[in-house]
């Protein structure tokens, strides 16, 4: 989830995050896909932002969002923590055969606590991070669960002090993910296990639509556009060695499906006769799984 300020922050030029060249190819000039340019790596092949203009979770400065959290007013993002719970539980059951006596666990990107509540269930002892001040308040009230305001890094919190870390649809929004990466690493003791999941950027839906492509066009706020390989590269230099890569799809409704398809047609027109379409197909409560394998998940042990 990506929370901005009134105006933004000018990031500037950065290097390449995983090899630190200089060195790219434009694939999206600025507006085409998103607010941003994109840009290649000729070394390494990263996609990414450059520059970086957009506020995000790492860097939005919270005295500007809401200070108390109300359903009503994100329903559509409320509900699609909720939506999504099944594919969350299909992550945690793998994480349970890879650290099958559970331990302590590390979600970041806890948001509302929904799924830390749900992996606290599973018999773990649950630790969020969240930057959203309001979201870790209805946590704690709501759910009782220990939320840690803030981003990586966290030096407060020592080092191999968890057997297992998560972050779904969080690292395509921070500004330095191999700096995070490691930050994890140092937070898990050896042999613990780190579950990634995020857009990939090498299936056959991105290589159709390119620039329409939901993921790459949806959000200004995703930074980072991984492959399988560059995020399995950069997770390898962190510290970490790949135990397992699924390519997973989305649980969604079909409101959020006839969303996806008005921003892919980039089309106001068809995004206005969704929303008028959708209450009378009670599209909302229709809830259905799709795995156009244009996500990955990775789940890494830390070496």
């Amino acid at each position: 989830m990506i929370y901005q300020s009134g105006s933004f922050d000018f990031m500037g030029y950065v290097s390449c995050n995983l090899c630190g060249a200089d060195s790219y190819t434009v694939v999206f000039p600025k507006g085409k896909a998103q607010l941003h340019q994109i840009v290649r790596c000729k070394q390494c092949t990263l996609m990414y932002a450059n520059p970086q203009e957009s506020v995000d979770c790492e860097t939005v400065n919270l005295q500007d969002a809401p200070r108390v959290y109300r359903p009503e007013e994100h329903w559509q993002y409320f509900q699609k923590q909720h939506v999504q719970i099944p594919d969350n539980l299909r992550a945690l059951a793998v994480l349970d055969e890879l650290v099958p006596q559970r331990g302590k666990l590390l979600e970041v990107g806890s948001y509302l606590g929904i799924f830390l509540d749900r992996i606290r269930e599973d018999g773990w002892t649950v630790v969020g991070l969240e930057p959203f001040r309001a979201a870790a308040d209805y946590a704690r009230a709501q759910y009782g669960v220990p939320v840690i305001d803030g981003t990586l890094p966290q030096p407060n919190l020592p080092a191999a002090s968890f057997d297992a870390a998560i972050m779904l649809h969080v690292i395509e929004h921070m500004p330095d993910p191999a700096d995070s990466l490691r930050e994890l690493r140092r937070l898990l003791r050896k042999d613990g296990v780190l579950v990634i999941e995020t857009p990939r950027y090498d299936s056959l839906t991105f290589k159709l639509l390119r620039h329409r492509e939901r993921s790459v066009s949806a959000c200004d706020g995703h930074i980072y556009f991984f492959t399988v390989p560059t995020l399995r590269r950069m997770v390898q230099q962190a510290g970490f060695a790949v135990e397992r890569v699924d390519l997973v799809g989305r649980t969604l409704t079909l409101q959020r499906l006839l969303t996806n398809i008005a921003i892919i047609s980039k089309s106001a027109a068809v995004r206005r006769v969704f929303d008028r379409i959708g209450p009378a197909l009670q599209a909302e409560r229709l809830r259905f799984h799709i795995n156009a394998r244009d996500m990955q998940r990775i789940y890494c042990r830390a070496i």
